[in-house]
């Protein structure tokens, strides 16, 4: 009696350990495929949040009134795809700088979509997407590097580009030097050195640390030449 009982507690007790291994090779198989479906979601998530490799941004808005440059009575040589606008206010005939932006800014992505770069053009038709919102919109894309094109207004007769970019960002300085020197080497507008933002520019205080932002200042709006 006492060795059938033996006999059968072994056999119990080889179940219990066949069972053991199997629940431990079926954990051990569900934890693998959970890493897998963990890392497939992850690079799945990452590839759906960045949805671009750059973002080409026209600054300004549309209609922006301090942006705007009178040509009542002026002879200017007007490239024919940008508008003379006139809003019925009495001041006359304007060119609006958003207007050069957006040529810009249009022929920048499709030069870079052309080299099968994944560009986004991001254009701004409201105040509601001015300089401080423009980032925070930029930033649902996700891209590596953000580029907003601009026109500086000070003087009538002040020349030359710049780029900005943040201070104590060592790769996006590096981007708006390279960017910078290439400009020059056309020759027509005179190089300015490239200044970091001290905190003023809302574009490139919001922007993703995973982006690389410059703002490209490429002439001065306020000189028609």
């Amino acid at each position: 009696m006492l060795t059938l009982l033996i006999n059968k507690f072994k056999k119990i007790l080889f179940m219990l350990i066949v069972a053991s291994l199997m629940a431990a090779s079926f954990t051990e198989i569900m934890h693998a495929q959970d890493n897998k479906i963990t890392e497939m979601e992850t690079i799945r998530i990452d590839s759906q949040y960045r949805q671009c490799e750059v973002v080409i941004r026209a600054g300004e808005y549309e209609g922006k009134c301090g942006k705007r440059i009178y040509i009542n009575n002026c002879t200017v040589n007007i490239p024919d795809d940008i508008p003379v606008r006139n809003d019925g206010d009495g001041k006359g005939f304007y060119i609006s700088e958003w207007d050069i932006n957006v040529k810009e800014a249009k022929a920048l992505v499709e030069e870079l979509r052309a080299r099968g770069i994944n560009a986004k053009l991001q254009i701004a038709y409201s105040k509601s997407e001015d300089l401080n919102a423009a980032a925070r919109i930029a930033n649902k894309s996700n891209p590596y590097l953000y580029v907003s094109i601009h026109h500086n207004y000070y003087e009538a007769d002040s020349r030359g580009y710049f780029s900005m970019y943040n201070a104590n960002d060592a790769k996006a300085k590096a981007v708006a030097d390279r960017l910078s020197d290439s400009i020059s080497r056309n020759g027509l507008v005179p190089q300015k050195q490239n200044m970091p933002n001290t905190g003023y520019i809302g574009e490139l205080n919001n922007i993703n640390p995973s982006t690389t932002a410059v703002l490209l200042e490429l002439g001065f709006f306020s000189n028609l030449d």
